[in-house]
């Protein structure tokens, strides 16, 4: 399982331009996860920059005062050298549709796609790409909170949906009250949330769920901790162990902890990876957690992982079978123009 930064972005990025055509006219972003990586590529090159309806009705974005290498006009019918760009290609679904429009629209450009990210499953429909990734395995932090898995996920409350409590506030009386009231909140997340896992003693689920409510954070479950106290807390081993363990009782295919001492200690306990926002990489199991945890799970774990490779090869061949189709279609159009 990886994860990738906004600083794990920029530097990939350059890593990636000895790779790209130098005589490109213009940059295009996927929408909307496309459009920090293009950027990118586009103020690399010093290129003019649109996104993918711009590019289909002739608008240009704004350069500001920065004279480009490339001069672009929305109303030149010029034929461009263009480079569409999104941050990842994985199972191939939205590529395929992008790809399939682009033969509709019939553009007089030469457009080529490359992504930042691509699965082994994508990567046949991209012509550039800078890094393989797991499939269904990598997560960014650009969109990580809006992940459409996150009804799977566990997920912390201080240091993720809000900001941490000072030691100051934390004294289990008045200021901690009003911190529990007013905390200002730091990464929502869009769709619903499987569990929210929190470090708070039960006796503060009132005020909780109170602050979740009025930040329009909706989720199944609640989970606090059941001691009296913060002493009697960590006399039971803690915060890290209390969420780890509940994390390792349940199907879930992450959780994303505010702490990265809590992180380290939550992974060593279930023997999964955590998504640490205070460091913003993943905290790993050590040896001895992963294989309490292969041992625990018996051969259908490895099972259904066999499974979603083979099903994943199916869809790699399926994805360069739809690319060869949209090369012979446009082939066959180019030979029969060629006639006319």
């Amino acid at each position: 399982m990886e994860f990738k930064s906004y600083a794990d972005l920029e530097a990939d990025v350059v890593r990636m331009l000895p790779n790209l055509p130098r005589d490109l006219d213009l940059i295009v972003a996927v929408p909307r996860s496309g459009l920090v990586p293009a950027s990118m590529i586009a103020l690399h090159l010093n290129l003019p920059l649109t996104d993918l309806e711009g590019l289909y009705d002739g608008r240009m974005i704004a350069s500001g005062h920065r004279k480009l290498r490339k001069s672009v006009s929305g109303t030149d019918e010029t034929p461009l050298k263009v480079l569409i760009v999104d941050d990842s290609v994985g199972t191939g679904a939205q590529m395929r549709e992008i790809r399939a429009e682009l033969g509709r629209r019939k553009l007089p450009h030469k457009v080529q796609i490359a992504v930042i990210y691509a699965t082994p499953t994508g990567a046949p429909l991209v012509d550039f790409y800078g890094e393989t990734v797991p499939v269904l395995r990598h997560f960014f932090a650009w969109n990580v909170m809006h992940h459409s898995a996150i009804g799977q996920w566990c997920i912390d409350i201080d240091g993720v949906l809000c900001r941490d409590c000072t030691f100051e506030e934390d004294d289990e009386a008045a200021r901690y009250e009003r911190f529990l009231q007013s905390a200002e909140p730091l990464y929502l997340p869009t769709a619903r949330i499987g569990w929210i896992v929190t470090g708070r003693l039960e006796k503060y689920r009132t005020a909780t769920e109170g602050w979740l409510h009025k930040q329009g954070i909706t989720y199944d479950e609640l989970i606090m901790h059941p001691a009296e106290s913060n002493e009697e807390r960590k006399e039971n081993g803690g915060i890290g162990r209390f969420k780890g363990n509940f994390y390792k009782s349940i199907e879930s295919g992450l959780f994303i902890e505010g702490c990265a001492q809590q992180a380290n200690k939550i992974a060593n306990t279930s023997g999964k990876p955590v998504l640490c926002m205070e460091t913003r990489s993943m905290a790993q199991p050590n040896t001895g957690a992963l294989l309490r945890k292969f041992a625990r799970k018996g051969p259908a774990a490895y099972f259904r992982y066999a499974r979603r490779l083979f099903e994943n090869y199916k869809d790699q061949n399926r994805n360069a079978g739809f690319v060869e189709r949209l090369q012979t279609a446009s082939g066959d159009q180019i030979q029969k123009n060629d006639k006319t």
